[in-house]
């Protein structure tokens, strides 16, 4: 079995691409601080997507334990080896991942495989975090656990209420 995995990061207030204001008067837009969620996510082959929120940074052993959780559900599930396409960040790359990568490759049959640097067209996660961030999200300030719950239904309605195709 095959997935894309990678990470982003949610704010709580939507990128704001372009807005129209009256000529003379200056765009204002309200600068609320709330809290970011990091977003921990896998494209799985079966067209199934698999998230996981943090509201704190996102660091190696995170990354493995997000990873261990993936490789368990899919030996449970369908019982097939897993091969996990990531890009080259430094959570991916540390010397504490590699012992963990070590760990996947024995108890789950899964490998890590890293896409060339700068090469983030290949990783079809990224597609999914572009529809997420541009498209699919509504245009109002959320909090964290709001931002929390709206990543769980994208991810349970992947497929059927959010789609797209490549």
């Amino acid at each position: 079995m095959l997935g894309y995995v990678d990470e982003t990061g949610f704010s709580s207030t939507p990128d704001n691409r372009y807005a129209w204001t009256k000529i003379g008067d200056v765009h204002a837009v309200d600068a609320i601080r709330l809290k970011r969620v990091n977003v921990m996510g896998c494209l799985l082959s079966t067209g199934k997507l698999v998230t996981s929120c943090l509201q704190e940074s996102v660091t190696s052993t995170w990354f493995y334990a997000y990873l261990t959780g993936i490789a368990q559900q899919v030996k449970q599930t369908y019982n097939l080896p897993l091969v996990l396409i990531v890009d080259n960040a430094s959570i991916h790359r540390s010397k504490k991942m590699a012992d963990y990568r070590e760990l996947l490759k024995t108890n789950f049959s899964t490998n890590l495989y890293f896409i060339p640097a700068y090469s983030p067209e290949l990783n079809r996660i990224e597609m999914v975090w572009k529809q997420m961030k541009y498209y699919w999200r509504d245009f109002q300030v959320m909090t964290a656990d709001k931002i929390e719950q709206w990543v769980e239904k994208v991810s349970n309605q992947f497929g059927k209420e959010y789609m797209f195709t490549f």
